[in-house]
C-alpha cells in the first residue's frame, strides 16, 4: 500500500516541522486547558513611546515560571520547496528537560522526535530509519541564535532576549516595538500596548541574513498558565535550508499534568544522515 503524502519532497518536510512545533495556529477547541471564559480585552493602540527598560519589565509580570510541562493535540501544516503536507501532533514539553513530538498523517504514525538540551533524535517510521544529532548542530542548520533555552521560551510566548543585545524602542503598527543587535544577529519584537503580551519575534543572523520570525496571537486565559496564546506562526529562511512556513492549530492543551511518552529506537532501525 502507497501513500501520496510520502514523497521524499514531503516526508523531508516533516523533519523540520517536528523541530519547530513551537508555533500554533488558530483558537483552541474546548480541551484538557481549563479557560476561563471569553478571550483577553483586545489591546488599544500604542501611543506613547516607553522605555527599553519599562516594555522588558512589563512583559516580565507575565510570569510562567509555574508552567512545569504541557501536552497538545494538533493539526499542523508546513510549507517549503515547492512542496506542502497537513498532517496531526502530539507535543509534551517538560521544563528543562524535554520536547516530545509525534506526527501523524491518515492515522499512520511517519515522524516521532524528541529534542532535549544537548541532542535531537527522530525516527522516520515509514522508511525504518532514524537521525542522532547534538542540538548544536540543529541549531546551526536551522540559524538558532540559542537551542532548547530558546524554544521553550518560544513555547511559552515569552521573549528570548539574546545576550548583549543594545535594544531601542518605538511604535510601529500601532503596537511597541524593541529592536537592537549584539554583532551576531539582529532582533525585535512587538508587544501589545496594557497587556504587554509579545506578538512578533524576528533574529536575523547578520552574516548571511538567516532569519526566523515568529508571531503570536489569540490570548486566551487559562487557570493554569494565565494568558496564552493559541495562533502562532512561524517563516523561516537559511541558506542551508530555504525558506519555510509553519503553522499548527490546536485540539487539546493541558498545562501541569503527568506526561507520559515513549521514545526508544528499535535495533532494526539504520541510522541516517540529516541532509
Amino acid at each position: 500500500m502507497t501513500y501520496p503524502f510520502v514523497s521524499a519532497g514531503r516526508l523531508s518536510l516533516l523533519l523540520p516541522a517536528a523541530l519547530f512545533m513551537l508555533i500554533f495556529l488558530s483558537s483552541a477547541q474546548e480541551s484538557g486547558c481549563k479557560r476561563k471564559s471569553g478571550g483577553v480585552t483586545a489591546a488599544k493602540p500604542a501611543s506613547s513611546v516607553r522605555s527599553p527598560e519599562y516594555l522588558q519589565k512589563q512583559m516580565r509580570r507575565r510570569d510562567m515560571g509555574d508552567v512545569r510541562n504541557m501536552t497538545a493535540r494538533a493539526d499542523i501544516f508546513a510549507e517549503g520547496n515547492g512542496d506542502n503536507i497537513t498532517a496531526n501532533a502530539q507535543i509534551i514539553w517538560v521544563r528543562d528537560s524535554v520536547l516530545f513530538v509525534n506526527i501523524k498523517k491518515f492515522g499512520l504514525e511517519a515522524i516521532r522526535a524528541m529534542i532535549r538540551p544537548d541532542s535531537a533524535f527522530i525516527l522516520n517510521r515509514l522508511d525504518k530509519t532514524y537521525i542522532a544529532e547534538d542540538l548544536e548542530s540543529l541549531q546551526r542548520r536551522f540559524s538558532l541564535p540559542e537551542g532548547f533555552p530558546l524554544l521553550q521560551e518560544v513555547l511559552l510566548a515569552s521573549a528570548y532576549f539574546l545576550p548583549d543585545l543594545k535594544l531601542k524602542s518605538d511604535i510601529r503598527e500601532d503596537l511597541h516595538r524593541l529592536s537592537g543587535a549584539n554583532g551576531q544577529y539582529s532582533s525585535e519584537y512587538r508587544i501589545e500596548e496594557g497587556s504587554y503580551f509579545l506578538r512578533y519575534e524576528t533574529f536575523i543572523r547578520q552574516k548571511d541574513a538567516s532569519l526566523i520570525s515568529l508571531s503570536f496571537d489569540s490570548y486566551k486565559k487559562t487557570e493554569e498558565a494565565g494568558a496564552f496564546p493559541y495562533l502562532r506562526r512561524i517563516e523561516a529562511f537559511s541558506p542551508e535550508t530555504g525558506a519555510m512556513r509553519l503553522q499548527i492549530k490546536f485540539d487539546n492543551v493541558a498545562f501541569n499534568v503527568q506526561p507520559k511518552f515513549r521514545f526508544e529506537i528499535p535495533d532494526h532501525y539504520k541510522r541516517v544522515e540529516n541532509d
